[in-house]
């Protein structure tokens, strides 16, 4: 909870701070770096928080990973340090994609269906959604044999379940009534 919060407020700032600079899609690859790197890497998420290291051995090493291509962005990254919030970082990426998409009128799709859709299918299911929400649509597919048949759709909160299986889940419920 806290750090879902600390995630909206830094990201808030740091989106303000690149649509200033106009380096939203820099920072945000560079803020997604740190954020794979510090997820992936067990030892530069053991250096990073190590409190025994000191902040300017922490801030060489960050200016050496990710200073090569924009020294003025590599800030923001060293604030984030200096403020003790390297391990909300997943939270400040994620809400950072959420403000870029809110303001760009895009739409994170997630859809699960048996099989791999041609392009053609996913085209017409874009531009379907497209049409509905009045947004633009990034569509993530994830294939899943035990729905059967038919697919489910997830847009935020909202699911949209036209799978097979929950068609003869609803059945087996009548038959038992």
């Amino acid at each position: 909870m806290i750090k879902s919060q600390v995630g909206r407020r830094y990201s808030k700032a740091i989106f303000e701070i690149a649509e200033e600079k106009k380096q939203v899609k820099e920072i945000y690859e560079m803020l997604n770096s740190a954020m794979v790197l510090y997820r992936t890497n067990k030892e530069f998420k053991h250096f990073i928080l190590n409190p025994l290291i000191d902040n300017e051995q922490k801030k060489s090493v960050l200016n050496e990973i990710f200073g090569k291509d924009n020294s003025e962005n590599l800030n923001i990254l060293l604030y984030i340090l200096d403020k003790g919030r390297m391990s909300c970082i997943k939270y400040i990426v994620a809400e950072y994609l959420k403000i870029y998409y809110r303001k760009n009128k895009i739409l994170d799709v997630k859809a699960t269906f048996t099989k791999e859709l041609t392009d053609e299918q996913k085209k017409k299911l874009i531009d379907k959604l497209s049409q509905k929400t009045g947004k633009e649509i990034n569509l993530e597919i994830k294939i899943d044999k035990d729905i059967l048949g038919g697919g489910i759709i997830k847009i935020g909160d909202k699911i949209i379940d036209g799978s097979i299986r929950r068609e003869l889940d609803n059945w087996r419920k009548k038959l038992r009534s």
